[in-house]
């Protein structure tokens, strides 16, 4: 054998003994693992029937760590297929939005609040993808600046000339990459926040985005456990909490339904059917088929059945229907409460919602709330930008409105009706002077607060004049018993 023939059986040797070794260390850890481990397993799972590996029916009775959250796929066929769903998403984000805000100070904001006004659609879409999937950002847009440019710190001059700002919203799922480097600014509003977001936009082509010119929604806090891990930095979404409320829902209808369905069974016996059945007789098909197309014909023109003399008829009803409709109801207002908006994700199921005024007080005061955690945060960079942009100066403070603007105008008016007539009577008996009077409305029409100014000296000079008035009926008693 030549030389190039020995080589070529060394190498065929060599890798012939490599893999039978690697194969039998292969074989050695597979059965290893399987000792000790559970068997793979072919399996399937569907969430959205609650069938196979996502069967829920165990989820009712104990509670484990999920990652739902993340399941974004589930979210999107859910926000499509259930109204339910879609109305618990969006009708909270248009609240939170509607409401409104009122800032706090003395200085014209009006041209903030149109501002503000014109961009209400991006900042629903802002809190509806942000409900849906946990986060969303919005990226500000200027005309002047350029591309290269988003990534650095605003330029507030830069800015101010800009004759047109957009908001490009996208969820956190969808061609946004947040920065490993954090805000380390502890009086920056984005503290501990990505500092850059890798945007992919509607073109396709992706700009990094410096934090100042992006507004940041996380929607219900986690943990910082979960938080900094499995979320990635972002909130909960809106349905990781309610899928088993979902679920029930969907399955129950689906129940319903078919009862309904079932509750009124006709059977038809007619001869030749085992033939039909087994495909061997054509001619008796099609004779049948035309038979049945009568009968069917007869029942809907004529409300009659219209059968052959050696045919059978059966009809079966099922009785059980009573009830169904209190069961749905119940489980309305589950999934109600869960998403504490009773009376308001279906209306109220008795009189309408406009006469369950506890309702529309529960859910404002669930609107507020939301505002106040989750909200609050995009306002407050929107409007310091916006106040740089328009000049002003001072600190950025503003409360959310109420979504009963006109009841609570109303019981307002009437409480302050209650407190004239409070102040009037002290200053009738003369515990309060106008000054206090003045001063008290003031401070309850403008602050709602209750102070009559009774401080030390007040109460002071009330007691001295309290026993000057003594000492006067005193005098005017003795010179009556002199008199007499």
């Amino acid at each position: 054998m030549d030389q190039t023939g020995i080589v070529k059986q060394f190498i065929e040797q060599n890798r012939r003994t490599t893999f039978e070794d690697s194969l039998e260390e292969h074989t050695k850890q597979i059965g290893e693992f399987a000792v000790g481990s559970v068997a793979v397993k072919d399996a399937y799972g569907n969430a959205l029937e609650a069938v196979g590996t996502d069967n829920r029916v165990e989820d009712f009775t104990t509670f484990s760590l999920s990652n739902d959250t993340l399941n974004w796929y589930l979210w999107l066929a859910l926000y499509n297929d259930s109204w339910v769903f879609k109305r618990a998403i969006d009708k909270p984000a248009q609240d939170e939005i509607r409401c409104g805000i009122t800032i706090q100070g003395q200085g014209d904001y009006s041209r903030v609040y149109a501002r503000l006004n014109s961009y209400r659609s991006d900042l629903i879409q802002l809190l509806e993808w942000g409900a849906l999937f946990g986060g969303s950002i919005a990226c500000l847009m200027f005309d002047n600046v350029k591309d290269e440019d988003y990534q650095n710190s605003m330029n507030i001059d830069l800015v101010k000339r800009s004759k047109t700002m957009r908001m490009y919203v996208t969820d956190r799922w969808y061609g946004v990459a947040p920065s490993q480097e954090t805000v380390k600014s502890m009086g920056n509003v984005d503290f501990g926040k990505p500092k850059y977001y890798d945007v992919t936009l509607a073109d396709g082509h992706t700009i990094r985005f410096h934090h100042d010119y992006v507004l940041r929604y996380e929607h219900r806090f986690a943990p910082p456990l979960i938080k900094r891990g499995m979320l990635q930095g972002w909130g909960y979404s809106e349905g990781s909490h309610i899928i088993n409320e979902i679920t029930r829902d969907e399955k129950l209808k689906a129940s319903v339904q078919s009862l309904i369905d079932k509750s009124l069974i006709e059977v038809i016996k007619m001869s030749g059917m085992r033939g039909v059945f087994m495909g061997a007789d054509q001619d008796n098909e099609n004779q049948l088929r035309k038979r049945l197309e009568m009968v069917n014909w007869g029942r809907t023109f004529n409300s009659l059945t219209f059968l052959d003399k050696d045919d059978d008829y059966q009809q079966n009803e099922y009785s059980g229907l009573t009830g169904l409709a209190d069961i749905l109801e119940k489980n309305m207002w589950m999934i109600s409460a869960a998403l504490e908006m009773q009376g308001v994700l279906y209306g109220d199921l008795t009189n309408g919602m406009s006469h369950d005024e506890d309702a529309l007080e529960r859910y404002d005061e669930t609107i507020n709330n939301r505002c106040e955690n989750f909200v609050r945060p995009v306002y407050e960079k929107l409007l310091r930008l916006f106040f740089k942009l328009e000049g002003i100066e001072g600190r950025v403070e503003f409360t959310f409105n109420s979504l009963l603007v006109k009841k609570h105008d109303d019981d307002h008016i009437e409480s302050i009706k209650n407190f004239v007539d409070l102040a009037s009577q002290l200053l009738g008996d003369g515990v309060i002077n106008l000054a206090q009077y003045g001063k008290a409305l003031q401070l309850y029409t403008t602050k709602n607060i209750v102070n009559f100014g009774f401080d030390d000296e007040t109460i002071k000079k009330l007691e001295e004049k309290q026993e000057e008035e003594d000492e006067m009926f005193d005098g005017d008693l003795i010179n009556g018993e002199n008199t007499l």
